[in-house]
C-alpha cells in the first residue's frame, strides 16, 4: 500500500535544510494550515520544494488546509471559572463578564442552535446545555465546568450551521493555492456535499479536494460528501469532541471503509505523535495508534503540531515512516492516494 506521510509545515520545519531532510526521511506531502499560514509562507515553502526536487530528485506535493468557519468565544481580559449549574449568556456584541455574559464571534449562531443541544468550550473540556434563546442571545447551563480563556473554540455537534462553510478567506486562499501549485485543498468543517460543490466551482479540478470529517453533522451525509470529494481526512481533533470519545476508533474504521467503497483515499490525522513535540521518542500507545491506522486501511497518516511547532520535526517524520512501513509490510493492501 505504501502509505503516504503528510507533514505540517510551521516555524520549526520551514527552513530549507529541514524540509530537505524531511523529504529524504519520507515526507510525501507538505501541508500548510491556513488557520495560521500565509501566502508568503506558502511561496517560500513551494520554492524550497522545487529546489529540493532539483537537488535530490524527490518530489513532495503540497496541501493547503483551509481555515473554515471556526466559531470561537471573543476577547476578554481575565480567565473565567465556569462552575456546574451556572448559567451563561453568549452573544455577538458588547458583553459584561461580571454578569456571566460571554462574547462570541458568530453573528447569527442564535438562529441555528436549539434548546437542549450541547454546547462545548475549550476543546470539549467545558460542557453546557442550551436552556433558552431570546433577543439574539444563547443561554446555556454548565454541565461540566472548567477554566475558559479568550478565543477558545466552540463545538456544537448537534447543530447544523446555516452559514457558508466556505468563508471569504477560504475562497481567497483557495484561489491563491490553485494558482500556486496546490495539489490538494482541504475543506474544513464540511457538513454536506453542497459545501464541496461550492469549492469545486473554484478549483475546476485543478486541485484535488479533501473533505475533512470533523463535525458530527457530517456523519449523517457521508455518501454525498465522499462522492463529491477526492478523498477524506479523519480529523480526530474536533471530531473527537463532537462524538463520544469511545466511538472515535469505530468511526475511524467506518470512515476509511466507506471511503474505500468509493475508491477514494482516507487520511488519518491528529495527535499521532504528540509526545514528540517535547520528547525525541514516541510513546508505545502512539506507535500502536499509527500502526492501527494503517491496519484500518489509511492511505496516509499526518503529522500536525509535531512538525509545525514541535522540537523534533525530523525525528517525528523518521519514526512515522518506520512505523507506517513496518505496518504496511505486515498488512498490505491497495492505496488510493496517488
Amino acid at each position: 500500500m505504501n502509505p503516504k506521510i503528510i507533514v505540517t509545515i510551521g516555524p520549526k520545519s520551514e527552513d530549507y535544510e529541514t524540509l530537505k531532510n524531511m523529504a529524504k526521511a519520507g515526507m510525501n506531502i507538505a501541508r500548510l494550515n491556513f488557520s495560521h499560514a500565509t501566502h508568503n509562507q506558502w511561496e517560500k515553502v513551494r520554492t524550497s520544494l522545487i529546489n529540493i526536487k532539483k537537488e535530490t530528485g524527490i518530489e513532495v506535493k503540497m496541501m493547503m488546509d483551509l481555515q473554515g468557519p471556526r466559531i470561537r468565544v471573543g476577547n476578554f481580559s481575565e480567565q473565567i471559572e465556569m462552575n456546574k449549574d451556572e448559567t451563561y449568556t453568549f452573544f455577538y456584541g458588547k458583553t459584561n463578564i461580571k454578569h456571566k455574559e460571554i462574547p462570541i464571534d458568530h453573528l447569527d449562531l442564535f438562529n441555528d442552535v436549539k434548546i437542549g443541544e450541547p454546547f462545548y468550550l475549550a476543546n470539549g473540556l467545558i460542557k453546557l446545555e442550551i436552556t433558552a434563546i431570546k433577543n439574539k442571545k444563547i443561554f446555556a447551563k454548565v454541565v461540566r465546568g472548567g477554566i475558559l480563556l479568550q478565543r477558545k473554540g466552540i463545538n456544537i455537534p448537534e447543530t447544523h450551521l446555516s452559514s457558508n462553510v466556505l468563508t471569504d478567506k477560504d475562497i481567497e486562499d483557495a484561489k491563491f493555492g490553485i494558482a500556486n501549485g496546490a495539489d490538494y485543498i482541504c475543506l474544513s468543517f464540511v457538513q454536506t456535499e453542497n459545501d464541496l460543490k461550492k469549492l469545486r466551482e473554484i478549483t475546476e479540478k485543478r486541485s484535488l479536494i479533501i473533505a475533512k470529517i470533523e463535525r458530527a453533522t457530517a456523519l449523517r451525509n457521508l455518501d454525498g460528501i465522499i462522492k463529491n470529494s477526492d478523498g477524506i481526512m479523519v480529523a480526530r481533533g474536533d471530531l473527537g469532541i463532537e462524538v463520544p470519545i469511545e466511538e472515535l476508533p469505530i468511526i475511524q474504521k467506518e470512515l476509511i471503509r466507506q471511503a474505500h467503497w468509493y475508491q477514494k483515499p482516507a487520511i488519518v490525522a491528529t495527535e499521532m505523535l504528540t509526545s514528540m513535540m517535547t520528547l525525541p521518542n514516541p510513546t508505545r500507545a502512539e506507535v500502536s495508534d499509527i500502526a492501527n491506522a494503517i491496519f484500518d486501511g489509511a492511505d496516509s497518516v499526518m503529522l500536525s503540531d509535531e512538525t509545525a511547532s514541535g522540537n523534533y520535526p525530523l525525528e517525528a517524520v523518521r519514526i512515522m515512516k518506520k512505523i507506517a512501513k513496518r505496518a504496511d509490510d505486515y498488512f498490505n493492501s491497495t492505496n488510493y492516494l496517488e
